[in-house]
C-alpha cells in the first residue's frame, strides 16, 4: 500500500480501511515548550507560543495526531477558580470557583470568545487547524460532562453532591452542560478534526458501574448526540474496563482510550469491533525505561491490539512528563513501521 498521510492514516483507521501502518500518538502539550524553550507559564497563555511548541513537536516526531491546546486550568479559572503554575507540568487547579453546590447554578457561564485565556486556546486551535487541515488531525480535548461541574466545584464536593443530593447534581449538570456545549462548538467552529472527551467519572477510581449506568451515561447520550464532529472517550486517569460495554451506541463516539492497568484482549471484546481502540501504554515508564524496552511494549500493545483492527498505539493519561527522552518517543513510531513491515511482509 502506498504511504498516505497521518489524517488519512487515522481516518481510515476509525472507519475500519486499510492503512499503511496503524497510527501513533502522544499528548506533548507541556512538551513542545521543552523543545522551544518556552516557561509554560508562556506555553499556556499565549496562543503563538503553543503553536509554535506543536510545530516543534511534529519536525522532531511526526506523531499522527496533534491535540490543541490541553489545558483544563483555564476553564477552572474562566468560571472564577484560581491556577496553580509549574515549571515542568501543565497547570493545573489551584482553588474551585466556589465550594457550595447550590451556587453553582447561579453562576454566569465563561463566554468562549472572551473569558479568560479560553480566546487563547480558540486561537491557538484555530491556526493549528488551518496550518495542518487535510494533512495531520487536530483534536481538542475537553472534560466530559459529568467531570466538568469538578473543575467549578472540586472533584470531593461534586461527587458528594451526586451521591447525597441528587435534584442538585442533576440541576448542576444541566447548568454545566450547557457551557459544555458552548465550548465544544466554539472548538469545532475553530476548525478540530475531533474531540478527546475526557470522563473521569468513567473510571473505577472515580464512580462505580451503576451510578455511571444511571447518572451520567443519559446525560452523556444527551449533549453528546449534539456534537457534528467524531468523539473520542477518555478514561481521565484510571481504569474503564468495568464500563467499556456500555460505550458502543454514544452518539458521535468512533475510539475509546483504555488505561494502561486494563487489558487490550478484553477492551476490544467489550467494546466489540465497531470502535477504535486506543493505548495503552503507560505514561510513567515512558521516560524511565529505554527506548529499547519502550519499542517492545509497543510491539507487544500492537501484536495484541492490531490484528482486530481499528487500533491507535498512544500512552493511556495526560500529558507525557517532560523528562520523557526524545528517542523514547521515537521508539514507538518505530514499532508501528516495524509492525506494518511485518505484517505486509516487507524486509
Amino acid at each position: 500500500m502506498r504511504t498516505i498521510n497521518s489524517y488519512e492514516r487515522v481516518m481510515n483507521t476509525f472507519q475500519g480501511l486499510p492503512t499503511d501502518r496503524l497510527p501513533v500518538f502522544a499528548v506533548l502539550g507541556a512538551y513542545g515548550g521543552k523543545l522551544t524553550r518556552t516557561d509554560l507559564k508562556t506555553l499556556y497563555s499565549d496562543a503563538q507560543a503553543y503553536v509554535a511548541g506543536q510545530q516543534a513537536v511534529q519536525d522532531f516526531l511526526g506523531f499522527d495526531m496533534i491535540l490543541a491546546t490541553f489545558d483544563y486550568s483555564a476553564i477552572t479559572e474562566a468560571f472564577g477558580g484560581e491556577v496553580a503554575w509549574f515549571d515542568n507540568q501543565a497547570p493545573n487547579m489551584k482553588r474551585p470557583a466556589i465550594s457550595d453546590p447550590s451556587a453553582v447554578v447561579t453562576l454566569n457561564l465563561p463566554d468562549p470568545s472572551r473569558t479568560g485565556r479560553l480566546p487563547v486556546i480558540l486561537a491557538a486551535t484555530r491556526q493549528l487547524s488551518s496550518m495542518y487541515r487535510g494533512n495531520i488531525p487536530v483534536f481538542a480535548a475537553v472534560p466530559g460532562p459529568g467531570a466538568l461541574p469538578a473543575l467549578v466545584l472540586g472533584l470531593e464536593a461534586w461527587m458528594e453532591t451526586v451521591l447525597f443530593d441528587e435534584d442538585n447534581a442533576r440541576r448542576i449538570l444541566e447548568r454545566t452542560g450547557r457551557f459544555f456545549l458552548d465550548w465544544v462548538h466554539a472548538l469545532c467552529e475553530a476548525g478540530v478534526t475531533g474531540l478527546v472527551v475526557t470522563e473521569s467519572v468513567a473510571s473505577v477510581e472515580i464512580s462505580t458501574r451503576k451510578l455511571f449506568e444511571e447518572v451520567f451515561l443519559p446525560h452523556l447520550n444527551s449533549l453528546f448526540g449534539q456534537i457534528n464532529v467524531p468523539v473520542v472517550f477518555h478514561h481521565g486517569g484510571g481504569r474503564i474496563q468495568h464500563i467499556l460495554d456500555l460505550l458502543p451506541g454514544l452518539p458521535g463516539v468512533v475510539g475509546v482510550v483504555v488505561g494502561s492497568k486494563d487489558t487490550l484482549v478484553a477492551a476490544r471484546s467489550a467494546l466489540g469491533d465497531e470502535l477504535t481502540l486506543i493505548g495503552n501504554l503507560d505514561n510513567l515508564s515512558l521516560p524511565a525505561v529505554s527506548a529499547a524496552e519502550i519499542r517492545r511494549r509497543s510491539l507487544e500493545c500492537l501484536k495484541t491490539a492490531a490484528p482486530a483492527g481499528r487500533y491507535i498505539l498512544s500512552h493511556s493519561a495526560a500529558d507525557l512528563p517532560i523528562s520523557t527522552p526524545l528517542e523514547n518517543l521515537r521508539a514507538m513510531l518505530q514499532a508501528a513501521w516495524e509492525y506494518a513491515a511485518k505484517e505486509t511482509g516487507a524486509s
